[in-house]
């Protein structure tokens, strides 16, 4: 049980180093500010805030903003024009994006699962337990989750393109 406890203690303290510091004079609840992350666990909020601020960063890159317009809403047009409706960039919006706990969903079961929203929705559903270890493990894969999930959000369906074709052009144009 000791050696346990010490994996657990181990693991939270490389996923705080791996996490890195907060953007300076981003909202935080600590802060007073309002955040967009809904989270009860400490260590998940603080995770996931550390994820979206580098997933906000590299939106910025011109290369990750050309996904808006090689993806597609439901009804056939690109993601870039949701975005000029709302006036806003593509790291804009995931900062609209509210993120609460998923893991009481049944997507959640699915180990691979590490977040999941409707298009159109504003609501991204995180499975906690997975994105967390993956935020530890893969953080670009965390990011490129939060993304792909920003993306459902702007109207992106799913199947086609599948999750997994998702995720691997995120990746692509969002991790170098």
């Amino acid at each position: 049980m000791r050696a346990r406890k010490a994996v657990s203690v181990a693991t939270l303290a490389a996923g705080l180093a791996l996490a890195g510091p907060a953007r300076a004079g981003e909202p935080t609840a600590a802060s007073g500010g309002v955040s967009q992350v809904r989270l009860a666990a400490r260590f998940a909020a603080t995770t996931v805030t550390r994820v979206l601020a580098r997933a906000s960063h590299r939106l910025e890159r011109p290369e990750c903003q050309r996904i808006y317009r090689e993806f597609r809403d439901t009804s056939g047009r690109p993601l870039q024009e949701a975005l000029d409706t709302k006036g806003l960039s593509g790291a804009d919006y995931l900062g609209t994006l509210l993120f609460y706990d998923g893991m009481d969903h049944r997507r959640c079961e699915r180990a691979e699962t590490l977040a999941f929203t409707v298009p159109h929705g504003s609501v991204v559903f995180l499975c906690t337990r997975q994105f967390t270890l993956a935020a530890v493990h893969d953080p670009r894969l965390a990011e490129a989750a939060l993304i792909h999930e920003s993306l459902h959000g702007l109207g992106l369906g799913e199947n086609p393109p599948s999750s997994a074709e998702i995720t691997a052009r995120v990746l692509s144009r969002c991790s170098r």
